[in-house]
């Protein structure tokens, strides 16, 4: 049996570094998607079961890199959430130990609220994100983007 040393994991990490650093160079996703149905044609063997077990691997690892990335994103998040967060961690306990039960489960749900808001990208259709202030597109003026354009403002430039 051999050996599995530090040195394989360095360079297995210097192989998929540069492997990221290939497929993020590319940003044309008919290019990308040419090229798997070349690469499948091109190892393509009498065998489907081959080609299945191939695609599946790719939608596996395709799935991972996914779930890497939502993590690393919110982890970026988090770190910066907490960085612009005016109190300190004991003094935010300590407020919100002050608060009674109701107060508690309205600020559950205003933070449910916003978050349903911040998630569904219909909230930002007709609200111009790219001004120093967010502004309502003036076609359709509803309550929807009334709401979610004062919570933007409200948030400031700590919006991440």
């Amino acid at each position: 049996m051999a050996k599995h040393s530090p040195r394989d994991d360095n360079y297995d990490q210097l192989n998929i570094n540069a492997l990221f650093d290939s497929l993020f160079a590319v940003s044309d996703s008919a290019l990308i998607d040419a090229s798997f149905d070349g690469f499948i044609e091109s190892r393509s063997t009498d065998s489907h079961q081959n080609d299945d077990d191939f695609i599946e691997r790719a939608i596996h690892l395709s799935s991972v890199l996914l779930e890497a990335a939502k993590r690393s994103a919110r982890e970026r998040s988090s770190v910066h959430n907490a960085s612009v967060w005016p109190l300190t961690p004991d003094l935010t306990i300590k407020v919100f130990s002050m608060l009674d039960t109701q107060s508690l489960f309205c600020a559950g749900a205003t933070c449910s609220i916003f978050k349903m808001c911040a998630i569904d990208p219909l909230s930002y259709i007709n609200i111009n994100l790219g001004t120093l202030i967010p502004k309502i597109k003036p076609k359709i003026n509803n309550n929807k983007d009334a709401m979610v354009s004062t919570m933007i403002q409200r948030v400031g430039s700590a919006l991440q």
